[in-house]
């Protein structure tokens, strides 16, 4: 069950969400029109592992599709992920002994190398004793911690190793690494309480980067407690009738295209706009001008299309949302995809081509405010890994574009009266129960939102730091 859950989720992701990802920012024509790609060959056993593993930037996506991933790994390949974790150690600041340079190149790499090379990796530190290293043989040791399993007969360690079986050692040492070093990211997350109930509030980075991963562990224990999660719109619904709906949202049905609902001038700058990021130039002329900004809006933040889907993918709801999915956990929606399309869908059309001449421009002419959107991105997930909730707040709410702006403005409020009023409803139901809710960041640190809204209706609601 968990294979063809994982395989749902993939070919979700490979093909763009169709217009769910451009709601988030994905250029949805070129993204929506491509064929989805084909389910990866995954083993079960490996299917949690991966879905952390992946997060960490130790080993590229395009190994799941290459052909290669049940096949021996090559020395190239072995030597990349090698590096790459060591890399992501670095990060967590132990001072080195040595620096760790792997095995010299051989036609066969069985497991007892790689298990013996992630060792080596991990010694090359000066680690705390916590880590109890140099009390067994590296074979031993990593089966004490978890990183392989099995009997010393039933490792095959002679036999040669799949790039998937080395992308799950090298994952799970990572974790192991950063769990046991009290590392990874915080976030920012609330605790609300009433009774026998419980409310874990995470405030969402829909963008993310393999430094936001992994999570520090009472984060996804947290999770792991909770018996549903809550998200503002369930990205992975499998709800023909909404997608289909917020497709259409998106689309002008009356016969008309966008060069009839927008100035000359307005349509002459998206043409020139279409010839820069080299898309055919009708390639938005069906969808509302709302749709074409949102479908627009990373190349102010700098991301190119070919890392959109990996930065989406990065996003802390959808990382929460694979794991309900693949955990079996239910997923509830506090506003739905038919609610946020008509948000959108409602505002003035004179507005919508207000917001959309806006990206326009800063696509055109890069200048020093779009470069400071890119900056800002980029604050914004350092400070939520950090979990600086006064530096996270300080940097959100003086960003003029979300919060001055008019379609930024309705983003917030009589929503966030709405999320707040369903969140307290949990916290009311009778008995016991403990809820994981994944919002926007912006929704808990804005003033009188979500978080003073609860507060304000007398529950108990701690930032835990």
């Amino acid at each position: 069950m968990r294979l063809s859950k994982w395989s749902k989720l993939q070919r979700l992701l490979a093909s763009g969400l169709l217009g769910i990802t451009a709601m988030l920012g994905s250029v949805l024509t070129v993204q929506a029109n491509e064929a989805p790609a084909a389910a990866p060959a995954i083993s079960p056993w490996a299917v949690q592992t991966l879905h952390e593993g992946e997060k960490y930037g130790i080993y590229p996506l395009a190994w799941y599709q290459d052909g290669t991933f049940q096949q021996p790994i090559t020395t190239d390949k072995f030597q990349a992920l090698l590096t790459s974790t060591a890399a992501k150690l670095d990060k967590l600041g132990f001072s080195k002994k040595t620096d760790f340079s792997g095995p010299k190149a051989t036609d066969t790499i069985t497991r007892e190398m790689v298990l013996n090379s992630l060792y080596g990796v991990l010694t090359q530190y000066e680690l705390p004793e916590a880590f109890e290293i140099g009390k067994l043989s590296p074979i031993d040791y990593l089966q004490k911690k978890g990183i392989v399993s099995g009997t010393i007969k039933s490792l095959g360690l002679n036999q040669p190793c799949t790039v998937e079986q080395a992308a799950v050692f090298a994952s799970r040492l990572v974790t192991y690494t950063y769990d046991t070093a009290q590392g990874g990211a915080k976030g920012l997350l609330w605790k609300a309480t009433k009774g026998g109930n419980t409310l874990y509030l995470l405030g969402s980075i829909h963008y993310g980067t393999p430094d936001m991963y992994p999570m520090q562990k009472n984060v996804r224990d947290a999770f792991a407690a909770s018996d549903t999660l809550w998200v503002e719109l369930n990205l992975l619904s499998d709800d023909e009738e909404a997608l289909e709906y917020f497709k259409e949202s998106m689309m002008y049905t009356d016969g008309t295209t966008l060069k009839d609902h927008v100035s000359k001038a307005t349509y002459e700058k998206l043409q020139k706009v279409t010839d820069k990021l080299k898309l055919p130039r009708d390639a938005f002329d069906s969808y509302k001008p709302w749709a074409v900004s949102t479908g627009l809006s990373l190349n102010s933040t700098r991301v190119s299309p070919s890392e959109q889907p990996q930065s989406s993918a990065l996003g802390v709801d959808m990382y929460f949302l694979q794991s309900a999915l693949l955990s079996g956990k239910p997923i509830h929606e506090l506003e739905g995809i038919k609610l946020q399309a008509d948000l959108f869908n409602n505002a003035p059309p004179d507005l919508q081509e207000k917001e959309l001449n806006e990206l326009l421009d800063s696509v055109l002419n890069p200048d020093a405010a779009s470069q400071n959107t890119a900056k800002q991105l980029i604050e914004w997930q350092q400070l939520w890994a950090k979990g600086d909730l006064d530096g996270f707040t300080k940097s959100f709410t003086s960003s003029p574009q979300m919060m001055e702006s008019a379609l930024a403005k309705g983003l917030f409020g009589e929503r966030d009266k709405n999320m707040a009023a369903k969140l307290a409803s949990l916290l009311e139901k009778e008995g016991k129960s403990t809820v994981f809710v994944v919002i926007g960041a912006g929704h808990f640190v804005v003033e009188n939102m979500v978080i003073d809204q609860l507060k304000q209706k007398g529950y108990k609601v701690e930032f835990i730091r």
